[in-house]
């Protein structure tokens, strides 16, 4: 399930205790002098199995570096392509992973621990999430080689040789030799004809004219648009287009990865364990739910804290306090987000109007005023800050009850903090009857719709709670009539399927059962 963020970042940050670092791994030295001249000795692989062809061929986009004979040669150097193989140093299946790493890489919460496409996705995730950290220091080799090194021993032990050590030189070369043959075999002939992996397209540079939403990405852009009312559909397509131009196999200057452009502290911290950045699938809804995280974290430094998320997302939280480098940069990159999303605003797949007159290009602005602080907010009131921080939107003086399964309404038995709230048939009860604040939260008098405890697991209890602003209490109805939690994107549902008056609300992944549907009512 996903590595969510406990107390709101913004919190953290402003207690000086949470810094991403941009550069993780700077000061390598120079290699063990492979490169090129490894892959001249060739050594004779077995044939790829038919089956596992296709599969190898698709898990070698993952990333750039990666290639079909490249993955071949690891397979068999691992496995000899035996789907059920042990190998010396513990590994299991046709790629030889470690059970850490198979925990880490599987490309499906279930997947079977010798399923051989899922452990061949497994490995090609793994090795380009290895390249792009080495991609971060600066050791005079090649990166896919140091990769593999990284593979065999370690990537702490090829960080600290700043080479590829000696102990993994042996596996390199087997791999490279094996790497050799395979590009000269018919199964991968274009990967032999295209010669070296060249490099990934750049991202699109400022002014470049939107591309339309490809097919493949429509449902998951649509679905990440209803996570939480600040981030639409068109507002996450746009900032797709900004990153990547919708190319999943971008590498980032910076280490950022895949299609969203992900930062690996960022993905490590708001993505589903075992996902990469590298599949859209998994990409674009982890987006969503790091956008609404930190718009919702950050909506105390300004009227809108969207562009501020763009930022923090772009460059980390640094450039909340005024400390990004390149801040032109950052306001710039924010500016052709909100851009390119009014242009994906008139597409009809999202819900838009087409306009009279389309353009080739939005207009991109050099960016919004951010209005960033220029240091950390603090008691004595020193910093600049927007002056719609200090103002609070009191909530809406409009009740609604929420009506769901069984055509029965959310229901607070008592009104205490921790109370457990529960299905019930619709009545004139106050209990019945909640406001939607204009900070996210669902309210009944002081009281708010919460997580007990905070906790994000299935089956965490739905409750009322003191109103605190935290992000346990954002909650919305969306489109779809889903009661959703705006910061970990997950459901409000009724217990059991069960519509019995006192039936429990719990929280569980969203899936779009009857039991999951709530619709407001006007009280």
């Amino acid at each position: 399930m996903p590595r969510l963020p406990g107390p709101p970042l913004v919190t953290r940050i402003a207690a000086g205790v949470l810094v991403l670092a941009l550069a993780v791994l700077a000061g390598f030295a120079a290699s063990a002098g492979f490169g090129t001249a490894t892959a001249e000795t060739v050594r004779e692989g077995r044939p790829v199995p038919a089956d596992q062809a296709q599969m190898i061929a698709q898990a070698a986009l993952s990333c750039p570096t990666l290639t079909a004979p490249r993955l071949a040669g690891q397979l068999m150097a691992a496995s000899g392509f035996e789907p059920d193989a042990r190998t010396g140093n513990g590994g299991s299946g046709v790629a030889g992973l470690s059970d850490e790493v198979w925990q880490r890489w599987r490309p499906w919460p279930d997947a079977p621990r010798l399923d051989v496409a899922a452990n061949i996705v497994a490995l090609a995730h793994h090795m380009c999430d290895l390249v792009g950290q080495l991609r971060h220091g600066d050791i005079d080799g090649d990166a896919w080689e140091l990769a593999l090194a990284a593979h065999h021993s370690g990537f702490s032990v090829v960080q600290a040789d700043r080479r590829i050590p000696d102990a993994a030189a042996p596996y390199v070369r087997t791999v490279a030799g094996y790497t050799a043959w395979y590009s000269r075999q018919p199964d991968f002939d274009r990967d032999a004809a295209a010669g070296p992996p060249t490099a990934a397209q750049p991202a699109p540079a400022a002014g470049s004219a939107p591309r339309a939403i490809p097919q493949e990405h429509l449902e998951l852009i649509l679905a990440a648009g209803k996570v939480c009312p600040a981030v639409t559909a068109a507002k996450i397509a746009g900032q797709l287009m900004a990153a990547s131009g919708f190319n999943p196999h971008l590498l980032g200057a910076n280490g950022a990865q895949g299609v969203a452009q992900f930062l690996p502290t960022l993905w490590s911290r708001y993505a589903t364990a075992g996902q990469s950045p590298w599949e859209p699938a998994a990409a674009i809804p982890t987006l969503a739910r790091t956008m609404c995280a930190l718009t919702t974290d950050l909506a105390g430094l300004a009227a809108d804290p969207y562009p501020i998320a763009l930022a923090t997302f772009q460059w980390g939280p640094g450039v909340q306090a005024g400390g990004a480098p390149n801040l032109s940069t950052v306001e710039q990159h924010a500016g052709r987000v909100l851009a390119y999303a009014a242009f994906y605003a008139q597409d009809p797949r999202l819900g838009g109007r087409p306009s009279p007159r389309p353009t080739v290009a939005p207009a991109v602005p050099t960016g919004p005023a951010l209005a960033l602080p220029t240091r950390r907010p603090d008691a004595g009131g020193g910093a600049s800050r927007p002056a719609a921080a200090t103002t609070r939107t009191t909530p809406a003086a409009t009740s609604y009850q929420i009506k769901g399964y069984g055509g029965k309404c959310v229901h607070a038995p008592t009104a205490a903090d921790g109370q457990q709230l529960v299905l019930w048939g619709c009545g004139s009860s106050t209990r019945q009857k909640w406001t939607f604040g204009g900070d996210g939260t669902v309210r009944m008098g002081k009281l708010c719709i919460d997580l007990a405890d905070a906790a994000t697991a299935d089956g965490t209890r739905v409750q009322l709670a003191t109103c605190n602003g935290g992000w346990a209490q954002k909650f919305w109805v969306n489109p779809s009539g889903d009661l959703v939690n705006s910061v970990v994107g997950r459901c409000v549902e009724v217990r059991d399927w069960s519509t019995a008056n006192g039936t429990g609300l719990q929280l569980a992944t969203c899936s779009g059962g009857a039991n999951q549907k709530w619709t407001k009512v006007r009280g």
